[in-house]
């Protein structure tokens, strides 16, 4: 698999360790926090490094009317105008069995879907905002279907989110307004805290900025 991002194998991480977006600290403090030895991560991406064969599922609203996933962005289109496709956005049931079984067929070891790109929509349940798959046109939990899916075919599970958001109203606004930044750093821990405690153990952690 390739792509843009950071990959982690986060099968053993506790939660806490996939929080760093938005940290800072010391340099007393750095010198002092616990990091994984070399050995512990030599461990940890071993599966990674024996699979080498797995399935990327790239989608979100830009899927509805057929284009590339910075289309919002390139193409200037305004929220007000990109969000209504979120009632548009409705994928046919099962959808995720069938990558699953085409991923077991073809040799693949794991797979990695995207529960939030760019553009902001989640596709799992959340209790941070309604522009997500249960509350707008899919109707259901999306990342529940693929997560279960891939187990049922003995995947690997891997989540991408992306820590940028052309949706929320903070995401532009936390690079110079502090008090925006502080919200928009809940804002995507309490994402991170969900897809890692409501789903299982997460074999993979693909941030994307």
């Amino acid at each position: 698999m390739i792509g843009t991002g950071a990959a982690l194998a986060a099968a053993t991480l506790p939660v806490s360790s996939a929080l760093g977006f938005g940290q800072s600290s010391t340099p007393a403090q750095a010198a002092t926090a616990p990091s994984a030895s070399d050995a512990d991560r030599i461990r940890r991406m071993k599966w990674w490094h024996e699979a080498r064969f797995g399935m990327f599922i790239h989608w979100g609203l830009y899927s509805v009317i057929g284009r590339h996933e910075w289309v919002m962005e390139n193409e200037a289109i305004p929220v007000s105008e990109y969000a209504p496709l979120a009632k548009q956005f409705k994928p046919k049931p099962f959808a995720a069995r069938e990558w699953a079984k085409i991923a077991r067929e073809t040799g693949m070891r794991y797979m990695v879907m995207t529960t939030k790109h760019h553009e902001g929509f989640c596709h799992f349940d959340t209790k941070t905002t309604d522009y997500s798959s249960p509350k707008q046109g899919p109707g259901r939990d999306l990342v529940r279907e693929y997560v279960d899916a891939a187990r049922g075919e003995g995947m690997r599970v891997g989540f991408y989110y992306s820590l940028m958001d052309w949706h929320h109203p903070d995401g532009a606004r936390c690079a110079t307004d502090e008090a925006a930044r502080k919200r928009f750093v809940e804002y995507i821990h309490t994402h991170i805290r969900e897809l890692l405690t409501n789903y299982g153990k997460i074999d993979v952690l693909w941030y994307d900025v």
